[in-house]
């Protein structure tokens, strides 16, 4: 978790390195969901003690099997932003503003997931979209090509609401105006268009997160964001390390005000792996 960096013959810093990472599309195969070819990075993570945070859509049900999948113990933020989630054992003291969970102490910074729905229902006769409240199991397993187990805890939303929006782009510009007028913001994923409240971002929960972690140490805390979508693009910006993971199914977006992108030459989890094992080399970790 920890290096050392010589700064002159007297003096030396340390500094400690944070993964951020999207799922879909980037730690998972876009069509398959598979991260086998990220098991050796992610190894590397937990021999080297840094932490690897999940920053995705995915709801706290999803989560919960997938970690085990991965042996992930380190916190998580779901439904892009709207939560983060510490295990109760870990180093944070917890406030008066966190609720528990379970093992997990929560940090909410989202609304309520039915709020959401009602305001996107008032816009349902000037808009092309489905809620993802209207679907049936076999319907999202159609448009995900999700399992039916993992699409029901899919489903299983608090903060958040996506859409299957097919409507023209300009429509979108437009839907997102209109909702932000009523304190919603609108974040197109791969699959999706989410709802979310305003103060809900990928970029919000790893700002707050890592003042968490650098309030708990000496160290210079650096982090490095990974992610393909739009969704991803405001938590990669506000990275030390930006990382755009490449997707099979369109072009890599663009960072704003950042000269210093990664973009992977491989897809999904290949390219991921390849993205962590060079900021390792690079930040002498390795």
């Amino acid at each position: 978790m920890t290096r050392f960096i010589e700064v002159n013959a007297t003096e030396c810093m340390t500094t400690t390195l944070l993964v951020f990472t999207d799922l879909d599309g980037t730690l998972l195969d876009h069509y398959s969901y598979d991260f086998s070819a990220a098991s050796d990075a992610l190894n590397s993570l937990k021999t080297l003690g840094i932490p690897c945070v999940l920053n995705t859509s995915k709801t706290y049900a999803e989560l919960l099997e997938l970690r085990g999948a991965l042996r992930h113990k380190d916190p998580f933020i779901v439904e892009n932003g709207a939560a983060v989630y510490l295990p109760v054992n870990s180093r944070f003291d917890s406030t008066p503003e966190w609720t528990q969970r379970g093992d997990y102490w929560v940090k909410a910074f989202g609304p309520d997931r039915q709020q959401l729905i009602a305001t996107a229902k008032t816009m349902k006769s000037r808009f092309d979209f489905v809620g993802y409240h209207e679907l049936t199991v076999e319907q999202l397993m159609e448009h995900t090509g999700l399992d039916a187990h993992t699409a029901t805890l899919s489903m299983e939303r608090e903060f958040t609401e996506p859409l299957i929006w097919n409507d023209s782009n300009n429509a979108l510009a437009e839907f997102r105006g209109l909702m932000a007028e009523k304190g919603i913001k609108v974040q197109k994923g791969g699959r999706f268009v989410h709802l979310m409240g305003q103060n809900c971002d990928k970029a919000v929960a790893m700002k707050w997160l890592t003042e968490r972690y650098q309030n708990n140490t000496s160290d210079v805390v650096k982090s490095i964001a990974l992610g393909d979508g739009e969704n991803d693009v405001e938590m990669i910006s506000k990275a030390n390390i930006p990382v755009v993971v490449r997707s099979p199914v369109h072009v890599p977006p663009e960072i704003p005000n950042r000269n210093d992108v990664w973009i992977t030459d491989s897809y999904g989890p290949k390219g991921w792996s390849e993205a962590i094992n060079q900021a390792l080399t690079n930040e002498g970790f390795i």
